[in-house]
């Protein structure tokens, strides 16, 4: 009994390695919904999957759900650091025909050259049934400004509006089975999404921006709309650490939303995590541990790609996070207050190619209503 597991587990790890090998190497801009307690843990969420984060990054996770829950108010703002100085900058900027507001424009995008300010905000309804049922309707708007060509400047905007209905489904393997010698629990899960993206990419010169009204720059040029799957599985082994396995491939089609919008591109995960205080379980649940690694494709380095998290309990609804991400430090802090949670953090998105290369420093913060 005990191969044949371990045969059903090399056959889905050599699936999910078929599949990452078509990866494309150059891909679109990516979507994947975030939490701020997975922000805030260094982007760790494929085996922490016991929040909604599951309907997005492991749906595997639904098993783990004892009762049903809801949530009709899920907010959340981000805004990197130099988005204030960015906009104000390009704010200032006149669209007048003269030597002087001439001057005055370039040297205002002069000192933000090479800087980017980033905003945006989300809103989201989910329900997580009992029985490994779970859906989501989501929405998310993001706008960049970037200043570049210091010749002669340019503001360039970049807006995307991303929609999504999801449906998930969790089920067990049929038994328990052994493994690392351990006794271990099993779920698989599979997530059907429905995507609809609307996005502008366009570059002003300084008093053609200027001119511009502030609905202008919302006015999108390029839709699409798609349908892909997400793949999950998750295993929880039975020792005194109470270590959890996850696999996540996302966007298992990797379908285009149209040819204009570019392309819901297809993710690889594989994380762990252990609760390493044993005793009672209330001492066990005060730290956890975690680490993923996540792949698209892309060329950058492998320590770009790996995130690292830990959750300490402060006191009985307050919880401390931090942790590694692309090899920048995250850090948040989460309260719950009866059917109220309030979660903050900041963390750091890797610009370049290497790790250090460029950090684009962002800070989050979420409101939810879970019933």
């Amino acid at each position: 009994m005990q191969s044949c597991y371990k045969k059903r587990f090399a056959v889905i790890l050599v699936f999910l390695c078929t599949i990452f090998s078509a990866i494309p190497a150059h891909a679109d801009k990516n979507f994947i919904y975030e939490s701020v307690r997975t922000l805030g843990m260094g982007g760790t969420s494929v085996a922490l999957a016991d929040d909604h984060q599951a309907l997005f990054t492991n749906p595997a996770g639904l098993g783990l759900q004892k009762e049903s829950s809801y949530s009709v108010l899920n907010a959340m703002i981000k805004q990197n650091e130099d988005y204030s100085k960015v906009n104000g900058k390009i704010k200032s900027l006149s669209d007048d025909d003269t030597a002087t507001s001439r001057a005055a424009n370039f040297n205002n995008l002069m000192s933000v050259m090479g800087e980017t300010g980033y905003q945006a905000w989300s809103a989201m309804a989910y329900y997580m049934g009992a029985t490994g049922f779970g859906m989501a309707a989501y929405y998310h708007d993001s706008e960049r400004f970037s200043v570049e060509n210091p010749a002669n400047p340019l503001v360039k905007s970049e807006v995307y509006q991303d929609a999504v209905l999801t449906g998930s489904i969790a089920r067990g393997f049929n038994e328990s089975q052994i493994l690392f010698k351990d006794r271990t629990i099993g779920w698989w899960g599979t997530t059907m999404k429905v995507a609809t993206r609307k996005m502008t990419e366009q570059s002003f010169y300084a008093r053609d921006f200027a001119a511009l009204t502030p609905g202008a720059l919302k006015d999108t040029d390029r839709s699409g709309a798609t349908l892909d799957f997400d793949l999950g599985a998750l295993w929880q082994l039975n020792n005194p650490w109470q270590s959890s396995l996850g696999l996540f491939v996302g966007n298992v089609l990797s379908t285009d939303y149209s040819e204009e919008a570019g392309t819901l591109e297809r993710q690889f995960a594989i994380g762990t995590s252990i609760k390493p205080l044993t005793g009672p379980p209330e001492r066990n649940e005060k730290l956890v541990l975690a680490a993923d690694y996540w792949e698209n494709g892309d060329d950058r380095t492998a320590l770009t790609k790996l995130r690292l998290g830990m959750q300490v309990e402060l006191a009985e609804g307050i919880h401390f996070l931090c942790g590694l991400r692309g090899g920048y430090p995250t850090a948040g802090l989460a309260v719950k207050w009866y059917d109220l949670q309030v979660q903050a953090a900041t963390y750091g998105e890797e610009l370049g190619q290497r790790p250090g290369e460029k950090e684009d420093r962002r800070y989050t913060a979420s409101f939810n209503l879970e019933f």
